[in-house]
């Protein structure tokens, strides 16, 4: 593999900083020098010299055809791609803010029933677009549903994504996605997952945003078990609606038969509960703000990581690096000049006693020793 660092220029973008790694790719975030535009650049770690490192880089190249095609303010837009001494770059839209996964780990508890309609409708939006070109995530949790700082959910991460009908570049009886969000026929060898899979793991974020928990756990074994068996509990207590759940539920069906058959029908689901839900409680003008468009705002959540919680932490090889806020940032700073300021004032209280001692005596040092009644005597006289 090629060694790149900040202050390489690959293509029309020079790199900046260091932002993460994964099993295939390192991700930077630099400046395209054309464009004046400041973007990420996920560089691929094997070079073209053997058919793996071929196939590899075929799936990379596709990848960023395939994102480039798809037009929608909820998905992570590829501007550029390029290859570098060997080694294939592909250059995307950068996502100045959090992972929807922070938010989940660090809430811990399940969320309104408001966010998770408005996740549901942002991501089955964006899912209605790319099933539409024929693309298939096939890896969607929480930890590729990013937001920016402007309160905008995007779909991240298609590096698993492959068209309906094109073979796939991944080896056989090699399980492609994350367990905990796979859909049943994704966890059965000869099975062809098509888009109804993204439906499914939509439904499973869904669920872990009502119950405030996944519905499996344990082993990866016990974990696709539940999946396959259909053994995920929806009686559990939620302040969601029986209608959400069973939308969510829906999404969740075993045999993907019964579950939504296009993210468009899960779009207007959605939409016809919100608008019923919140005309009665607030008004028409918030339904239609809740249901209209493709994107949502999720500035609360935001503000949530920002103000409430502070820092932001992120994986860097193998450590965990936190990002401060400018709140946090102005914090260690007033409490910086606190110090400094007490420390200046006790050196030059310290100073003064030494300039001018004051003449009353000492108390005594030694309680075996009591001051007498009388008047003190006077001090001994000093050796000339």
């Amino acid at each position: 593999m090629s060694e790149f660092s900040s202050g390489d220029v690959l293509g029309h973008v020079r790199l900046d900083k260091f932002l993460g790694e994964g099993a295939m790719g390192v991700v930077y975030q630099g400046k395209h020098l054309t464009l004046g535009l400041d973007v990420a650049v996920k560089i691929l770690k094997v070079q073209t010299k053997n058919s793996m490192a071929n196939n590899y880089a075929e799936r990379f190249r596709r990848e960023a055809q395939m994102v480039a095609r798809l037009n929608h303010p909820s998905i992570v837009r590829v501007l550029d791609f390029g290859d570098k001494d060997g080694t294939p770059y592909m250059v995307m839209e950068l996502v100045d803010g959090y992972s929807f996964d922070e938010y989940l780990r660090r809430r811990n508890e399940p969320v309104s029933e408001q966010t998770v309609h408005r996740v549901l409708l942002s991501v089955a939006n964006a899912l209605t677009v790319a099933h539409d070109e024929g693309i298939v995530h096939r890896d969607l949790k929480p930890a590729n549903l990013m937001l920016n700082r402007k309160g905008v959910l995007k779909i991240a991460d298609l590096g698993l994504a492959k068209e309906d009908g094109a073979a796939a570049l991944t080896r056989e009886k090699v399980l492609v996605g994350s367990p905990a969000y796979m859909a049943p026929e994704s966890l059965i060898p000869g099975q062809n997952p098509d888009h109804r899979c993204d439906l499914y793991a939509l439904g499973v974020i869904g669920y872990q945003l009502i119950f405030g928990q996944l519905p499996y756990s344990g082993s990866i074994a016990e974990v696709a078990q539940g999946h396959i068996g259909g053994r995920a509990n929806f009686a559990l207590p939620t302040a969601c609606s029986k209608s959400t759940v069973a939308i969510i539920k829906k999404l969740m069906a075993t045999k993907r038969e019964e579950r939504y058959q296009n993210a468009r029908e899960v779009v207007a689901d959605v939409r016809r509960l919100v608008t019923g839900v919140y005309t009665k409680s607030k008004g028409s003008s918030t339904a239609a703000a809740s249901s209209g468009s493709g994107t949502s705002d999720f500035r609360n959540i935001v503000n949530f990581l920002e103000n409430r919680l502070g820092s932001k932490s992120s994986e860097i090889d193998g450590k965990t690096v936190v990002h401060t806020t400018t709140r946090e940032r102005m914090i260690v700073w007033l409490l910086l000049i606190g110090l400094v300021s007490l420390a200046i004032a006790g050196y030059l209280f310290a100073d003064g006693q030494k300039k001018h001692p004051t003449s009353a005596p000492s108390a005594p040092t030694s309680t075996d020793q009591p001051a007498p009644d009388g008047p003190t005597a006077a001090p001994p006289a000093t050796e000339k």
